[in-house]
């Protein structure tokens, strides 16, 4: 006879949904059970301190675990906030969550640098083109009889609340068949629900969308479709697949009618996806003479140089500090997160998304900061802040201090609505900042070829085009040529899957521009360390 499991009912707060689940598991698979998003930044490691919930009166969870003690501060703790991957059912009770994953007020790049041009005479019917990040999602209407993007829907990546990044989702999916059913529905459910509405919006019949075409980094793709990317999680870093044929959507829970396929573009290595090649293709990058270095600055940062005559690629790990995941007060870039610091009058000024209170400090912002700090002497060459005792600049003297635990940080806001910029912060992109410039040092090196004969720097995605260049070159993200040759292309991923949609000669050509990229494992090179150490200097 099976043993009886007690089950205790948790209720999450605001939005009153239960669960029903047993004893010892976390508050954070509870909320899975109950279908309430809490953010897990770090996957549920325990490192980033926010996926926060809070009790009151009827505590349904076990004593604060050590992690916990470490990782909140005594006023939350005294506020009664608790880590949601890390404490324990062990009655019934109310959970309030803190730090919800919500899609609204996100600032989600859409737009395009060039029009979609080249469309296939004499088609009818619709198609979807969807460009799948890591953190957010865009799904563009392609009218094929009227050569037009009809409209555009986005939404932040449900899988968020699996982690911020491609190594915590590997890991999760990983886990288990289960793990990587869930991942998969949660991305699809919400696909489909959005293309509906698409559809609905434009009086379009769901039975006259014949394809999807997909561009998704590697692990994206992967998960979306319903494909184990553990092997990507170890050396040598191997996908499961660089090109999966196209299938029918329903065969992965995408149910717009019995004869829509789903188009895949080419990857090229586990981290270098289908994302680039949409975006290497969208700008001719692979068929044109000019000579361009594309970074794509996301959560995974990817770098491509070359032409038609050659194309070097590589990825690094830029993203987790600059979608704040590993910062402090860092978040993404959502309403309330400051996005912009400068000096104004000779005073520390800042502005905020949405023009609201701030809450934390978006990637944009963040560079914007240590910037600024570096050129008034605050921060050092090396990385340091200034002891607050010694700075004698009285702009910054009052805003320098030490946490309880004695680490430097300085207040980039008022006291009212705090937050912080630490030492820890500034070594965190400082790692990022010495990724990228050994990335692009090293594809300047497989090319031959010095800056100064760059004829293009080409920036992709949400980040790289929402920051304050000057800024981005202060701090070493991007390398220091004449700003007139430092392009934004916007969301090139989007405007690639848009194309191979309007011209099924243009996806064919994707196929060709991904086995022209040669990839180059950077960890692998003997010296990546040593030249690793020296980039990290301001």
């Amino acid at each position: 006879m099976e043993p009886i499991t007690t089950k205790f009912t948790i209720i999450f707060m605001p939005d009153g949904k239960k669960a029903e689940v047993p004893a010892g598991i976390t508050a954070a698979e509870a909320a899975d059970i109950a279908g309430v998003h809490i953010g897990r930044h770090c996957g549920g490691a325990g490192v980033c301190g926010k996926c926060r919930v809070a009790v009151k009166t009827d505590d349904p969870l076990a004593p604060l675990t050590p992690t916990e003690e470490e990782r909140l501060s005594k006023e939350d703790i005294s506020n009664g906030y608790r880590l949601s991957c890390c404490a324990n059912i062990k009655r019934s009770g109310t959970l309030y969550v803190i730090d919800g994953v919500k899609s609204e007020g996100h600032s989600i790049l859409e737009g395009f640098y060039s029009e979609i041009n080249n469309w296939q005479e004499g088609r009818s019917g619709f198609g979807i083109a969807v460009d799948i990040g890591t953190t957010t999602v865009v799904c563009y209407l392609l009218d094929y009889r009227k050569h037009e993007a009809k409209d555009r829907i986005s939404f932040l990546n449900p899988q968020v609340t699996f982690g911020d990044d491609v190594i915590s989702r590997i890991a999760y999916s990983s886990a288990s068949d289960e793990a990587l059913v869930k991942i998969q529905k949660t991305l699809t459910d919400e696909m489909e629900k959005n293309i509906l509405r698409l559809a609905e919006r434009n009086n379009v019949a769901k039975e006259d969308i014949t394809e999807i075409i997909i561009a998704g980094n590697t692990v994206m793709e992967h998960l979306f479709a319903g494909v184990s990317p553990e092997s990507i999680g170890h050396s040598p870093y191997s996908p499961q697949f660089l090109l999966m044929p196209p299938f029918a959507a329903s065969k992965i829970g995408i149910n717009i009618n019995e004869t829509c396929a789903v188009k895949m573009i080419s990857n090229v290595a586990g981290y270098v996806g289908a994302d680039i090649v949409a975006g290497v293709a969208a700008i001719d990058m692979d068929i044109q003479d000019k000579m361009r270095l594309l970074v794509d600055i996301g959560t995974n940062n990817e770098i491509v140089i070359g032409n038609k005559d050659k194309m070097f690629c590589c990825a690094t790990a830029a993203g987790p500090a600059l979608e704040g995941a590993r910062i402090q007060y860092g978040m993404r870039a959502a309403e309330g997160a400051i996005e912009k610091v400068y000096l104004e009058d000779g005073q520390l000024k800042y502005s905020t998304i949405g023009n609201v209170k701030p809450i934390g400090l978006c990637g944009s912002g963040l560079i914007d900061a240590i910037s600024l700090l570096l050129n008034e002497k605050v921060i050092e060459k090396s990385g340091r802040f200034v002891y607050p005792e010694k700075c004698t600049d009285l702009r910054f003297a009052h805003r320098l201090c030490r946490t309880p635990k004695g680490m430097i940080q300085i207040l980039l806001t008022d006291e009212d609505n705090p937050v912080y910029l630490t030492q820890k912060d500034i070594r965190e992109v400082q790692l990022a900042v010495g990724a990228v410039k050994v990335g692009i040092e090293v594809m300047l090196e497989r090319e031959g070829i010095t800056l100064a004969q760059l004829d293009e720097v080409c920036l992709a995605g949400a980040f790289g085009n929402n920051i304050n260049i000057e800024s981005a070159v202060r701090v070493g993200l991007l390398p220091d040529v004449p700003h007139n040759r430092i392009v934004g292309i916007k969301n090139s991923s989007g405007l690639g899957a848009c194309m191979a949609g309007a011209r099924p000669s243009f996806y064919d050509r994707t196929k060709i521009t991904a086995e022209k990229m040669v990839y180059v494992e950077l960890s692998s090179l003997p010296d990546f360390q040593k030249r690793f150490v020296a980039a990290m200097s301001f």
